[in-house]
């Protein structure tokens, strides 16, 4: 088999069945010069076990010794990928078809972009679309405002290899990794992004107040110590502060029965001719038949939640 251009890479933790639906969605891609590599984060579920049931020579799977967080096993993925470029991708989220083919276009039409994204559809709990959001297509306006937040979605993230080699995880960080690696790349990158949603995030299951303060005080260390060092002491004092006030103004939605509102805040409503799409196409990606093994003998299986 040889070296293939993609790295489609996933770290997982307890993440359970979900994890077919985000096998499923690379396995349906347009594109098709890809390996899979998946991270098991010290799983105590059945996770392994069901991304070890995936019978194909395309799907590579490690455990660490031990649950160690997010930015190890993302920076261990970095290590072991072999592609020329590394797809993130969220363990119990879905993407489009065609994200991979379309971001492979995108990087290979410019040798100056580093990394780029793709817009989102919002699910619910019952994986509803409920909304979706277009990002913006050049660096400057995808870094318009970087001590706020950078227009990238991580789980839809494809860049050079380089760039994570260059721009490793922070291990000391437990949230909003994401941010603090675009924080600290971005004047020195070219980011871009696909035009389209092109990623199925379930927003509803992962809205809630804990981790909303764990990513709110982590940006705020980061944004203060950046900024203390490139504009002075006030203007890292005045970006952490204001982390805090979100999150205030968000504890305040939220204890108000407000949460529903302030999580549509994310997105845009969608009209019944983009809602009938993005649910035949879940529909259409969660039946994909999968090669599965068996104790008997590996057969194709169309396997369900």
């Amino acid at each position: 088999m040889g070296t293939p251009l993609v790295t489609i890479s996933s770290a997982f933790y307890n993440t359970g069945p979900e994890i077919l639906d985000m096998v499923k969605s690379i396995f349906a891609q347009t594109f098709t010069d890809w390996e899979l590599l998946l991270i098991n984060d010290g799983s105590s579920d059945e996770s392994l076990a069901i991304a070890e049931s995936v019978d194909d020579p395309r799907v590579r799977i490690y455990s660490n010794d031990r649950n160690r967080g997010r930015s190890f096993s993302l920076n261990r993925i970095t290590e072991l990928a072999r592609g020329k470029y590394i797809a993130r991708m969220d363990s119990d989220d879905l993407c489009s078809p065609t994200r991979i083919e379309k971001q492979v276009r995108l990087l290979e039409s410019d040798s100056r972009l580093d990394a780029v994204s793709a817009g989102v559809i919002y699910l619910d709990k019952q994986d509803n679309p409920i909304g979706d959001m277009v990002t913006p297509k050049t660096h400057d306006e995808i870094c318009r405002t970087p001590w706020r937040t950078i227009h990238l979605v991580h789980g839809a993230l494809m860049a050079k290899r380089e760039f994570f080699q260059a721009y490793p995880y922070r291990k000391d960080l437990r949230m909003a990794v994401d941010f603090n690696i675009f924080l600290r790349s971005h004047a020195s990158v070219v980011f871009g992004n696909v035009q389209e949603p092109l990623y199925y995030y379930r927003l509803d299951t992962s809205f809630n107040l804990k981790k909303q303060f764990a990513a709110r005080k982590y940006s705020a260390s980061f944004l203060f110590d950046y900024y203390r060092q490139n504009r002075g002491w006030c203007a890292g004092l005045r970006y952490a502060a204001n982390q805090y006030l979100k999150f205030a103004a968000t504890l305040a939605m939220f204890a108000t029965g407000r949460r529903q509102k302030l999580m549509a805040k994310r997105f845009n409503g969608i009209d019944d001719a983009k809602m009938e799409y993005y649910r035949k196409e879940l529909a259409w990606i969660k039946s994909f038949p999968l090669h599965l093994k068996t104790h008997s003998a590996a057969k194709t299986l169309e396997v369900t939640k």
